[in-house]
């Protein structure tokens, strides 16, 4: 709809409602005056029925019947050479009124309006003797005052009309531009934010314009909303791909973004975390701290450790503006890295090297102990001399073994390549008992085999190792009299190594993998020397395979590795 569509619509609806007025008006008008023409009529009618022309005194007769009557005025006219001369009136109103007469009695069975000598607005009506021309009936009457009323309001209410109607045009133009107006500006700025360009209105304000304009900007809008859909679904993809848990704090703590590993962390939904205070988490009270201060600006973006559910977690805080959500704060994002494996592995890495300090510092004093003791005559004698020197080679061996343990263990970490082959495990496991046999035969231990051929592809140093290891420890930790069982079964892929020794307490089972822990045996039956590095050289060993380790073990009666492949 345009201005001029407003306009000519409102000028319609004027004139529309101008002729109803008109029509309205009019007919009461001609009902009214018909109404008053029909009793002149009747009663000029009356009049010259009483009147006769030869007979003058009728007229005195017409005069007295009417003269009671102060609504009309019936008057009997001659016509003479001089003119008009009234005889007889019902008024009594005898003075010639000249041409005023002349009009009415030359307009014969006509209606003559006019105002009559004393400044009434009169109708006149004429009728013509039957008996004798020369004399005239004329009746007047005053205008009544619904026709009066009538025609005035005809002339002056069409003027006040006319101005309302003007009037009414001119509101309904500026209405419309009050209308118009702000829904324009309104378009306007949605077409800038549909990025459309602003001047595309123009400088009219065709609401079929605006229109066809909300109509583009929606379907621009929609198209960017889909957008953005899109670009909000992906970067959830992308936040919920992350392994690392990730969320977002806005200046005024509101949790803003919050992805699937940190729901998993704080076992909260998305949509039970979206929006609600940071505090909900319950990371911890040093957690909230750091993030409030850091949310103020009173701290800067050093990451550092939390415990949750058993594992670490690195939280690493970067700030950064949020002016949608809060002007004068600004907000942070927080980055959980899983570093329980990394702060482990430091760990057993600064325990290795304690360990292996303490554990090398023992034997080497020992040698040089015995070497300084030689070395200055304290042993005097050729037996003293001997167990000096057996000492000295067996604690060098036994470093020689620490260290040749400490390499393995540097080669399975340092994740070398394995070289793969067919090995056959059952004889494997023969050779082994076959080179072990002085060790049994000097505990007494009798091994029970139940063994199927076994075929693994394996590295053959690794796996030689292991066996090696749990049946050198099978040995270690028996029973004088014990005994070992080893069997393995190729259809459920399982090998297991059984001891009937001294057996290991539960509190210590799950430590037993770990490098240089070795369990407190002196109040057993006798003390077991090793490196402490041997489970844990199994341990690396199977990670690097994929086997899967795992002990039972009741204190007193026995111990069984299960090695799964």
């Amino acid at each position: 709809m345009t201005k001029k569509k407003v306009v000519l619509e409102a000028i319609v609806f004027c004139l529309v409602f101008l002729i109803l007025f008109f029509s309205a008006f009019l007919t009461f008008y001609l009902v009214s005056r018909q109404s008053m023409e029909e009793r002149i009529r009747s009663i000029s009618q009356v009049a010259e029925k009483i009147f006769d022309g030869d007979d003058l005194k009728t007229g005195e007769a017409v005069a007295d019947y009417f003269s009671d009557s102060s609504e009309y005025r019936v008057s009997i006219i001659q016509k003479e050479q001089g003119g008009y001369v009234i005889l007889y009136d019902s008024d009594d109103m005898l003075q010639s009124e000249g041409m005023a007469t002349e009009l009415e009695t030359g307009n014969i069975g006509k209606f003559v309006t006019r105002k009559s000598s004393y400044g009434y607005d009169m109708v006149y009506y004429a009728v013509r003797d039957d008996e004798n021309p020369d004399y005239f009936i004329r009746v007047a009457i005053s205008e009544s005052s619904a026709t009066r009323i009538s025609r005035n309001f005809l002339v002056y209410g069409s003027i006040v009309m006319a101005i309302l109607m003007g009037s009414y045009i001119v509101f309904k133009y500026r209405e419309y531009n009050r209308t118009v107006k702000p829904l324009k500006d309104q378009v306007e700025r949605l077409l800038f934010l549909a990025g459309q360009p602003v001047n595309k209105l123009g400088g009219g304000e065709d609401l079929a314009l605006i229109a066809d304009s909300i109509d583009e900007v929606s379907s621009e809008l929609d198209r960017k909303i889909t957008d953005l859909q899109n670009e909000r679904a992906k970067t959830k993809m992308i936040l919920d791909s992350m392994s690392q848990g990730f969320l977002a704090v806005s200046g005024n703590g509101q949790i803003v973004l919050f992805n699937k590993k940190a729901s998993e962390m704080f076992d909260y939904s998305e949509k039970d975390a979206l929006f609600k205070d940071y505090h909900i988490l319950s990371a911890g009270e040093a957690f909230s701290s750091r993030v409030e201060n850091c949310l103020l600006g009173r701290e800067e973006d050093i990451p550092f450790d939390i415990q949750l559910k058993g594992r670490t977690y690195q939280c690493n805080l970067m700030a950064m503006a949020y002016p949608w959500f809060d002007q004068t704060r600004r907000g942070v994002v927080i980055l959980f890295l899983d570093v329980t494996e990394e702060r482990s592995l430091v760990k057993i890495k600064t325990d290795f090297f304690a360990n292996a300090s303490h554990e090398l510092k023992t034997p080497l004093t020992s040698i040089l102990g015995y070497q300084e003791m030689l070395e200055n005559g304290i042993f005097t004698t050729d037996a003293e001399k001997a167990e000096a020197i057996h000492m000295t080679i067996k604690e060098a061996k036994k470093m020689r073994e620490m260290l040749s343990d400490m390499l393995s263990l540097s080669r399975l970490e340092n994740g070398k390549e394995r070289k793969l082959e067919d090995v056959e495990i059952s004889s494997l496991i023969r050779s082994l008992v076959a080179d072990m046999q002085p060790k049994l035969r000097e505990n007494r231990i009798s091994v029970d085999l139940k063994l199927e051929e076994y075929h693994l592809m394996t590295d053959r140093g690794d796996i030689e190792k292991v066996f090696s290891n749990l049946i050198d420890n099978a040995i270690k930790y028996n029973k004088k009299n014990g005994m070992i069982a080893i069997e393995t079964n190729a259809c459920e892929r399982y090998i297991t190594v059984s001891d009937t020794g001294i057996g290991i307490k539960e509190e210590h089972l799950s430590r037993i993998f770990e490098r240089f822990y070795r369990v407190d045996n002196s109040k057993t039956l006798k003390n077991v020397e090793g490196t402490g590095l041997g489970l844990a050289i199994i341990k690396h060993i199977c990670q690097r395979h994929g086997y899967h380790i795992e002990v039972r073990s009741v204190y007193g009666q026995g111990t069984t590795f299960i090695l799964r492949t």
